[in-house]
This record gives C-alpha cells, structure tokens and sequence, in this order.
C-alpha cells in the first residue's frame, strides 16, 4: 500500500510539476463552528453557522489556501458556506458539490443530546465500532466507504491542480486513516476542529500536517464519528 501510494503521488506530482502549478497539494477544511446549543447531536443535518465566528476566521481559511485548486464540498449548508467564500475569495477556485462528503447520519439521535442516546445502543457502537449503524443512520464503515470513493475520485478529478476538501469531522478522519493506512478507531489523531485547514503530505511516508489551527467555540464540536 505504501509503495502503491508514494508512485500515484510521485507521478501525479510530476504531472503537476511540469507546468506553472507546482507541485499539486491535498488540503481538508472542516466547516466552521455551528450556531448550536452544546451536546446537542446533529450528524448530518443542516445546522447554521456562528456568524461571529465564520466572518472572524474565514479570511484566515482563506489564506491558508492555493489561491488555484479546485475545491470539492459536502452539500450541507455549513460547507457550502465555507467553499463559496472561498471561491469568491479568488475566482481561480472551482467549487464542486459531493454529497458523499456529508457527515454520517446518526439517525434518531440527531436533535438530542449524546446523554439521551440509551446506554444499550451506546454499548452496541462501543463492542462494534465499525459495523454498529446508530438507529434510522449510518455505520462508521458505511461512512468510511462512500467517504473514499469520493476522495479517490475527488483526486483523480483535480489531477494537475491543488485539491481542497471542505467536509466534517467525521469524513476527515476516514481520509486521514485512508492516507496513512491507519485503522479507523474512536479518537483517530490528529482530530480536525471547526475551521481547521490540513495538508496531506505525500511520499514514502504519508503524513498530515495543520495549517491552520482553530480554536473552536466550546461545546460545539460534535459532529463526530
């Protein structure tokens, strides 16, 4: 796998290399923190951003961004926001829609809190991370599996150019566990905040670094897998 990896990533930058592009980069953008009550489980319902919040970091995002790439997004509200600031930032940025990018569907639990989710089906989720779907939702494998057939085709599509996906928390640790041939478990490091940015770094070595470090508005970081 890493040998498969480190060849795609050397030929695709050896495309990108050969004209004024560069050297193509892989960047994740997690949406900005939601104007929502803390604990309350949303999933991948529309939820709206903190107002505040999105216009103080966003020209941040921004910068912290190719100015060219094409920028590929989950359809929930939250994301899109984020990819049309940043194609108005700079009209070099194509933004495309993929709803393979949204976050899991947690089903009956969104709209609660995590304390209303019945000790039963939190310890069904705990002994079968993996394969347990939270009731009328997704499984974690569900998730992962429609996560990176979108990344696979999301990069295949930017061939010669920078790629930036903006999503969620759930679909970026599938991504990063992906990239480095790690398996995907609760807590999976590094974990994206509201209004991070990180690369993925490619090579012999897959490794992730931030670009962007946020500090998230407290108790509003609860889309996660």
């Amino acid at each position: 796998m890493v040998v498969r990896w480190a060849q795609i990533w050397h030929n695709r930058s050896s495309v990108a290399g050969s004209s004024s592009a560069g050297i193509v980069s892989i960047f994740l953008v997690r949406h900005t923190a939601p104007d929502i009550k803390p604990g309350i489980v949303y999933g991948d319902s529309n939820v709206p951003v903190h107002e505040e919040e999105f216009a103080r970091v966003m020209p941040d995002i921004s910068a912290a961004l190719p100015s060219a790439a094409l920028v590929i997004s989950s359809p929930l509200s939250r994301c899109r926001r984020l990819a049309d600031f940043l194609q108005i930032a700079s009209g070099e940025r194509e933004v495309r829609i993929d709803d393979r990018l949204r976050e899991r569907a947690l089903g009956r639990w969104q709209g609660g809190t995590w304390e209303d989710i019945p000790t039963e089906e939190m310890a069904a989720l705990r002994a079968n991370y993996l394969d347990y779907p939270a009731p009328g939702g997704e499984s974690v494998r569900v998730l992962r599996d429609r996560v990176v057939a979108a990344f696979e085709d999301a990069w295949s599509a930017a061939l010669g150019r920078h790629l930036v996906l903006v999503c969620h928390a759930g679909p970026i640790a599938c991504i990063i566990a992906h990239w480095r041939g790690d398996f995907l478990k609760p807590g999976l490091r590094p974990m994206a905040g509201c209004g991070d940015v990180l690369r993925l770094d490619g090579g012999s070595v897959r490794s992730v670094s931030f670009l962007r470090r946020a500090s998230p508005i407290d108790g509003r970081d609860d889309d996660v897998i």
